[in-house]
């Protein structure tokens, strides 16, 4: 009888969490898994029917008025720093509706092996469960649950790499897994033909410096890019009515259809470059994305798009490949360079791609992570 795995996560855009999908596709040739996620809102209603996934539901009534109250304390928040300088408020329905829910399915599940997704339902497990895997995708040492979980109740810690072990965990000594955000790698079959549009592939959030690359376009309307992916609502509104006559004109498309992880690498390697941006002052103030290479730059890779992106430690490999352009200031000059300097060279900058790609490989990468647990057995 195969052993059954759990894994358990707070977030609802499981969709758009290959890690995860990832990992679950490799343990189930091994084991029963389970994905315990909730209904998702945030980014889109798209839910994964093909894995098996249970999704949790927030009772309405609950759901209303704990929104309401952290909405109230978002408005006074500055007004309450005024008086109280060291006020910092962690939102109740994150830090509590939330947390509440998935402790109570736990407890009416049974499990062999749990696996942990970020701190807030890692210590929930541990409180359920005990001694529990842990996968690290978001740091935030902030995080009021950072400080109720138990280090050596940990079995394992499946991360990025080792800097954020340190820096998340600093006390932890045992079994660590580096594995990226990276698809699986499946060398192009066939030659797809290039479009000269650019792409924005993933989430649509303006603290991912979404409206500095529109900028660009709308002072080179020469080029095209297609925002392919999820929302959030106030960026979606924001997009359409400040670029409404660029989306007017085609210089900007918007595509928000969901596409499954094989599906989306090959519409990708229809176009010519990506882009993959952070604000500067989320950069600036945040360890998590300073560190930690993005999925959709991985996927990037394994469409075999060169990329313009942010320069920071977590996308040095792109720097070390020679896979695209990593520029210091989203100025119309900085990207216009970049974009020229891989015109200049394209097929190179193509071929490092596909070699990002099969360096980083995620099957290749979580065979030891597998074999870790298929020992326990």
């Amino acid at each position: 009888m195969r052993k059954k795995i759990v894994i358990a996560t707070l977030n609802d855009y499981i969709v758009y969490q290959p890690t995860i999908l990832n990992l679950y596709d490799r343990l189930k040739e091994v084991f029963d898994v389970e994905i315990i996620s909730f209904e998702p809102e945030y980014i889109s209603k798209q839910k994964d029917f093909e894995r098996n996934v249970k999704y949790l539901k927030v009772p309405q009534a609950q759901k209303h008025i704990v929104q309401k109250f952290d909405f109230l304390i978002n408005k006074l928040q500055p007004l309450i720093i005024k008086v109280f300088p060291r006020f910092k408020y962690h939102y109740k329905y994150y830090n509590y509706l939330l947390p509440s829910v998935l402790k109570k399915a736990l407890r009416n599940i049974v499990a062999d092996y749990v696996i942990s997704v970020d701190i807030p339902a890692l210590s929930i497990c541990q409180e359920v469960f005990g001694d529990v895997h842990f996968l690290s995708l978001e740091i935030d040492i902030s995080d009021p649950y950072l400080k109720k979980i138990d280090v050596t109740r940990i079995k394992s810690v499946f991360i990025q790499n080792i800097d954020r072990v340190k820096y998340l965990l600093p006390e932890y000594k045992g079994p660590v897994f580096i594995v990226q955000n990276a698809p699986p790698y499946i060398p192009m079959t066939s030659q797809v033909e290039k479009s000269p549009d650019f792409v924005w592939a993933g989430t649509l959030v303006e603290r991912f410096g979404i409206f500095d690359c529109l900028d660009f376009f709308t002072k080179h309307p020469e080029y095209r890019i297609v925002l392919k992916g999820g929302a959030d609502k106030s960026t979606l509104q924001k997009v359409k009515s400040e670029y409404s006559e660029w989306i007017k004109r085609g210089v900007i498309e918007l595509n928000n259809a969901y596409l499954p992880s094989d599906e989306f690498v090959r519409f990708l390697s229809r176009f010519k470059i990506g882009f993959c941006f952070y604000s500067w002052d989320l950069i600036n103030s945040n360890f998590n994305y300073r560190t930690a290479p993005s999925g959709k730059l991985f996927m990037y890779m394994a469409a075999g798009v060169p990329v313009i992106a942010c320069k920071i430690p977590g996308f040095d490999f792109i720097d070390k490949f020679r896979a695209g352009v990593l520029i210091e200031d989203y100025s119309t000059e900085s990207i216009l360079k970049a974009v020229k300097t891989i015109e200049e060279d394209y097929e190179e900058y193509q071929k490092a791609c596909f070699k990002v790609a099969e360096h980083f490989d995620f099957n290749k990468d979580v065979t030891s992570y597998i074999e870790f647990l298929s020992a326990e057995m």
